[in-house]
Parts: structure tokens; sequence; C-alpha cells
């Protein structure tokens, strides 16, 4: 049983002559820091305008904290609450082909009672 031998091999010691460092694997969820890509689009509608919130459409790899910073850098107003929703894409029929559109992520802000923000800038 040549393959399963027994025997130790001895070991060969590397002697670090520089420092190795572990390439970064390339991720999907890498975000951009500019505001444009965090939030993608304002949603407009009748509910979000009666519950006192602004809706966006955000990129998916964002979070609470980077889309609180991309808003107020951009509309100058410090949101009072940031809530996320991700939102799964629907099941379309074309004829007898079943398609598929994207999912994408929502988020909520709120701000402070009377503070207002114009989103056509």
């Amino acid at each position: 049983m040549g393959i399963f031998s027994r025997k130790k091999t001895e070991q060969k010691v590397e002697q670090p002559t520089e420092a190795k460092v572990a390439p970064k694997a390339a991720s999907a969820t890498v975000l951009p820091k500019k505001v444009n890509t965090v939030l993608v689009q304002p949603l407009l509608t009748e509910k979000a305008t009666v519950m006192g919130a602004y809706l966006f459409k955000v990129h998916p790899a964002a979070t609470k904290n980077e889309i609180r910073k991309a808003f107020q850098t951009k509309y100058g107003k410090l949101p009072r609450k940031v809530n996320v929703v991700n939102v799964m894409g629907k099941t379309k029929m074309r004829g007898r082909v079943a398609g598929k559109r994207s999912n994408w992520k929502k988020a909520m802000i709120y701000l402070t009672k009377g503070e207002t923000v114009d989103l056509n800038q």
C-alpha cells in the first residue's frame, strides 16, 4: 500500500523573506461611496406622502448608515429614522415563457415633524 504509507516526511520550514498579503476577493457587495450610487431614484407614492416618509430605490448592498449619510449629504437634512425593505421581483408571463423582474431594495426615510425636502434637486 504505497499510496497510504505511514512514513513522515520532513517538512521544509520557509524563511519569511517578505510579508505575504492575501489578495482581497472581489465581491459583489462592494459599494462605491458616491451619493448617486447609494440613492438610485426617489419613489413618489400617495401613501408615502400621507405617512410623511420619503421613499428611495437604493443600491442592493447599501446599509442603513450609508443611506442615512447619503441622504444627509444630498439634501442637507438628518433623517430621524431609516427603514429598509428588500422587494422581491415578480414572476411575469410573456406568452408561455416565464420571466422574472429584478429584486431591488427600498428605503423609507423619515424626517422630524415639519421638515420637508425637495426631491427635484
